[in-house]
């Protein structure tokens, strides 16, 4: 039962709050997707590394997706934590352990999703490519599954592993207010960054990811810190 004295705010509000703390971090994280991308186009010598590296995602294929999603949402932000002395007390290898699971996973679905992608819409950069690609990315699958579905997985692991814990969670709370602030802040920041990443040739584009997913958690544990130096 909710505390009267303490009401919970509106998903408006909620979601103003995200859009000031994630503005700047928003648009940083996007200058660096934009120099990266302009690197490949533009500058020779950085187009060979890109290749190089295209060349190495297509032969290990989604071992590469697992693993590099495994260090980048699972063992990079557990390593900034205990650097940081904000890592939670208890179960931490168990938890780490399904962070890793999941992310190796999740990892190897959204690179299986980019595959669709271009099997559905063609491999082109041209502005109705691209803008088709973003609508069917954060509208239809990040809002449908991607998004809810990752919600639930941490708050299974937040709430110690426990199904049934988990499910009573979900009230109309967590669709109508959780899950909505937690897809507003997807689409601030992976909007912009999947149309560069879509801007790519195929093979380019989970190493951008990659890449983006390691700032992005980067971004993400420091303004947890930063908040929770506030408090």
């Amino acid at each position: 039962m909710s505390d009267s004295s303490h009401p919970q705010p509106g998903i408006r509000a909620a979601i103003a709050a995200v859009f000031r703390q994630n503005r700047v971090p928003c648009v940083l994280l996007n200058v660096v997707v934009v120099v990266l991308v302009a690197s490949y186009y533009l500058c020779p010598q950085v187009a060979g590394v890109w290749q190089a590296v295209g060349t190495f995602k297509t032969r290990w294929s989604y071992l590469f997706s697992c693993i590099s999603t495994i260090f980048s949402a699972a063992l990079l932000p557990s390593a900034v934590q205990w650097l940081m002395g904000t890592r939670p007390a208890g179960g931490g290898l168990k938890r780490l352990a399904c962070r890793a699971v999941f992310w190796g996973y999740r990892g190897m679905e959204i690179d299986l999703f980019y595959h669709f992608q271009a099997w559905l819409f063609g491999q082109g950069n041209d502005l109705g490519t691209l803008a088709t690609k973003v609508v069917m990315d954060q509208f239809v699958y990040s809002t449908l599954w991607a998004v809810p579905s990752y919600v639930i997985a941490l708050r299974w692991i937040d709430l110690g592993f426990s199904w049934p814990r988990t499910l009573a969670s979900l009230d109309r709370r967590f669709w109508t207010h959780t899950c909505p602030t937690v897809l507003f802040t997807n689409w601030l920041i992976w909007i912009p960054t999947v149309a560069l990443v879509y801007s790519l040739p195929a093979p380019l584009q989970f190493p951008l990811f990659s890449v983006v997913m390691c700032f992005f958690i980067l971004i993400v544990t420091l303004l947890a810190k930063a908040h929770h130096e506030t408090e």
